[in-house]
């Protein structure tokens, strides 16, 4: 009877463990389309590292939310000039607003496909790597 408490104890921790790892350090997302082609295809499988909250590079791919969760590809990091509807802007590398005063809000240009959006750093979930490969 002891065996069995201890059993089902540990059993709860460690369920417990990996809930608390699966929810706020790594997270795995399905590609839900083949937008990405050839960086990832539909079905792939990536890991999020949660945790991965620092340097973002050109080619990185990166989990982001706006009012749902987006997988892309960073395009132009700050400080990069980009044209957009016909215009050059630079990317900020600080929030431009005047009354949060945040220095850590640079923006980036992600590639979705054929789309592109303007992604706050604070929007980016995590960086993600390729798990699995979908069936060819």
């Amino acid at each position: 009877m002891r065996n069995a408490l201890k059993f089902i104890l540990t059993l709860a921790l460690a369920l417990v463990l990996m809930l608390a790892v699966r929810s706020y350090a790594f997270t795995i997302y399905k590609v839900p389309n083949s937008s990405l082609e050839p960086v990832l295809k539909k079905n792939d499988r990536v890991v999020v590292n949660r945790l991965s909250r620092g340097r973002f590079l050109r080619g990185d791919i990166v989990v982001f939310t706006a009012d749902s969760s987006y997988i892309g590809v960073i395009g132009n990091i700050p400080g990069d000039t980009v044209a957009l509807g016909g215009r050059q802007y630079v990317l900020p590398e600080r929030c431009g607003c005047q009354r949060c005063g945040c220095s850590e809000r640079a923006v980036f240009l992600v590639r979705q496909g054929g789309r592109q959006a303007l992604i706050h750093r604070d929007d980016i979930i995590g960086k993600a790597y390729r798990l699995s490969f979908a069936q060819r």
